[in-house]
């Protein structure tokens, strides 16, 4: 991946991730980062193939 693909999408993932915090105010943090931490991860192995 190019860097400017990697940096939208990890725009993408952070504002998906605002949105869902912002619409399930029962979200606990522990819940967020753990999904945050598994759609970063992601990123981060794509952008190292």
């Amino acid at each position: 991946m190019e860097r400017p693909e990697i940096q939208e999408e990890f725009k993408q993932i952070l504002e998906l991730s605002i949105q869902r915090g912002n619409e399930n105010a029962g979200i606990t943090l522990e819940e967020f980062m753990t999904e945050l931490t598994s759609q970063l991860r992601g990123l981060l192995e794509k952008a190292n193939t």
